[in-house]
């Protein structure tokens, strides 16, 4: 009886212990996305690159400033404007769960856009869909 009460134990445990770690997810809103943010990793596309030897080409950084954004290449702002975050239905893209988009207002030639967005962490997690549609996932992280 004790083997089999130990075995219960064990198998409860187990179980418990295997759950998804989100424990470090955060909130996406205007307050926890606030700072800069360079691009570590970069999953998908045409040619599917996701590699700790893979280097980026250079340094690519999201800002985020009050309601206002700005994309930087090399110290150099090729993208900027206001954003703003928008709750959706949860979508699994990739292993990861999303319930938010960022909506891009870029007031250069760029247009709008909207990208899937979470954090984790210091992780900064942008999404334009699976890699299995040509998709691209871009992770960041805040410097």
């Amino acid at each position: 009886m004790k083997t089999l009460n130990l075995l219960i134990i064990a198998l409860v445990t187990l179980f418990v212990s295997c759950g998804k770690d989100d424990n470090n997810l955060l909130e996406v809103d205007l307050e926890s996305i606030q700072g800069r943010w360079e691009l570590r990793d970069r999953f998908g596309g045409q040619a599917v690159v996701s590699s700790p030897d893979y280097e980026i080409p250079d340094s690519q950084v999201i800002e985020f400033d009050g309601q206002r954004f700005r994309r930087i290449s090399d110290g150099v702002t090729y993208a900027e404007g206001t954003y703003e975050i928008v709750e959706v239905e949860v979508r699994e893209i990739d292993g990861n769960e999303f319930s938010r988009k960022i909506i891009f207002n870029d007031e250069t030639e760029n247009g709008t856009s909207d990208q899937f967005v979470r954090l984790s962490g210091n992780r900064l997690i942008l999404s334009m869909g699976s890699i299995a549609s040509d998709g691209v996932t871009d992770t960041y992280e805040k410097i």
